[in-house]
């Protein structure tokens, strides 16, 4: 490992940019971040302006430059990563002919029912290893082919957010990674090619899809007009670097088969790395390609995690994370029996329905907002719970790192680790770092920094350790009893108009 040398890798993320410059041994040397905005014309749309992305991302890197000259000056490799399921028109040079369709898009309700009933949602599962919906970047493909043709006609390619910026560095804009593809449900799974019979069955053009390989996969050089732009030398190597999924897994450390890891921000998610996908006949699992191509990761999704919090924090006025916390440690352990299903914009695993609706459940006269608090982080430790039970089916889990905003929380670790009694393990990255940390180790591998991502890991550092407590997961095992029957018992009524 070269120390006298850094890794530019940045985060192209929902709402921001976040470039931060590492040493190889996984220390950063500085970080800037630069936000954008989202256009929601219509129920249901959601749009951003690739070329703020691009501004974003100059600006981050020009800051950094500023304050870190020295540091900026020796940088052995730029990495990339994403937010994913997007879909973003280009022409031939690279320049957007439409507004990125970002993964909160799910105009296409149209088509992905048409997908549905010409090929088949299950079909389309077990070749792509994801569940379609209006997100998928497959219908968002077809949306584009049925509303805006003139647009699909003159796209050269659709492109990912963190593919965009790397056809600005390099010029290459026939280059994606596999973990973006397969999500965006434009390859198959098992071949890690195009879905060329799908496609022609669906009237698309599967060489509107750029090349997938691994996110280690050197795709050019920093060309001379954007190097001037951002003031580094020209001839930077460039990684393909991967979605945001799947390069948290490597900043938090979990590349190995049955590493297990949880992000607890906005939304949650747990993935468990296995050498093959799971395709689960229930389709309560999904499937990300590991960075350097060689496993997967097999994810279970809860929709509303930080969110209930911030949503819980809104109505009683708490103006902090501790604040909130602090009032919800004053009530006891299982609320009560004051249960919350935090399903308040639907839910994905263990029952995709984005009809579900957040439920309180055994309100009683005797019940506070200190209990309502603590039910909230209660409710969504036992989501996370239900997901823990789904990826135990394919094996017993031993310890769960922990990343992102969620895991400052002693408290919310302490139920996580009850409610899914598991010993859990906190990274030291700080939160929101991890992704990038990930795609700086995975450019890092991509230029023989470090021989694999297994070496590249082991800069990855642990904070602390929570381990379950008996009397706190025996009332998770109560508490579960209730809240296992919440969704069940309601989905017909989450269902009517």
């Amino acid at each position: 490992m070269k120390a006298d040398v850094t890794i530019l890798a940045s985060d192209i993320g929902t709402s921001s940019v976040k470039t931060i410059l590492y040493r190889p041994d996984g220390s950063p040397v500085g970080s800037s971040s630069f936000a954008y905005p989202t256009r929601y014309d219509q129920p249901g749309w959601a749009e951003q302006d690739p070329n703020d992305w691009w501004k974003a991302y100059t600006r981050s890197i020009c800051e950094l430059v500023q304050r870190h000259p020295r540091e900026m000056a020796v940088i052995a490799v730029i990495g990339l990563s994403g937010q994913m399921l997007g879909c973003l028109p280009v022409d031939a040079h690279g320049r957007p002919l439409y507004a990125a369709l970002i993964h909160a898009d799910a105009r296409a309700v149209a088509q992905a029912s048409q997908i549905g009933q010409a090929i088949g949602a299950q079909t389309l599962y077990e070749r792509t290893g994801n569940i379609l919906d209006a997100r998928s970047g497959l219908a968002k493909l077809l949306w584009f082919k049925q509303h805006r043709p003139e647009i699909y006609r003159h796209a050269d390619r659709f492109l990912q957010a963190k593919d965009f910026i790397a056809a600005q560095l390099t010029g290459q804009i026939d280059a994606t990674d596999y973990a973006d593809a397969v999500h965006a449900q434009w390859i198959d799974l098992g071949r890690k090619t195009a879905l060329a019979d799908i496609f022609a069955e669906l009237g698309l053009a599967a060489g509107k899809i750029p090349q997938a390989r691994p996110g280690t996969s050197l795709i050019g050089s920093l060309c001379g007009p954007s190097a001037a732009q951002l003031g580094l030398a020209a001839g930077i190597p460039v990684v393909a670097g991967s979605g945001d999924g799947s390069c948290a897994a490597v900043g938090a450390g979990a590349v190995r088969p049955d590493d297990v890891y949880a992000c607890l921000g906005t939304t949650a998610w747990i993935s468990r790395i296995a050498a093959e996908p799971v395709i689960d006949g229930r389709q309560r699992l999904f499937n990300l390609v590991s960075t350097d191509g060689q496993s997967y990761g097999v994810i279970g999704t809860t929709q509303n995690a930080g969110q209930s919090v911030r949503w819980a924090m809104s109505l009683f006025g708490d103006t902090s994370e501790r604040d909130f916390d602090a009032q919800a440690l004053l009530a006891p352990p299982g609320s009560d029996n004051l249960v919350f299903l935090p399903y308040l914009d639907g839910e994905r695993t263990p029952g995709f329905d984005t009809t579900a609706r957040g439920i309180f459940f055994g309100i009683s006269s005797r019940h506070g907002p200190c209990h309502f608090r603590r039910a909230v982080l209660e409710g969504v430790a036992l989501a996370l719970r239900s997901i823990t039970a789904v990826l135990r089916e394919q094996g017993e889990i031993g310890q769960m790192r922990l990343i992102g905003g969620g895991a400052r929380s002693d408290l919310w670790r302490a139920m996580i680790a009850a409610a899914c009694r598991l010993e859990l393990i906190r990274m030291a990255t700080p939160a929101g770092d991890a992704t990038a940390l990930g795609a700086a180790l995975t450019a890092g591998v991509g230029v023989g920094l470090y021989p694999d991502l297994s070496a590249a890991v082991r800069v990855v550092r642990q904070e602390s350790r929570d381990l379950p407590d008996k009397d706190w997961s025996d009332c998770f095992d109560h508490l579960d009893r209730t809240y296992a029957q919440l969704y069940p018992l309601n989905r017909v009524l989450f269902a009517k108009p």
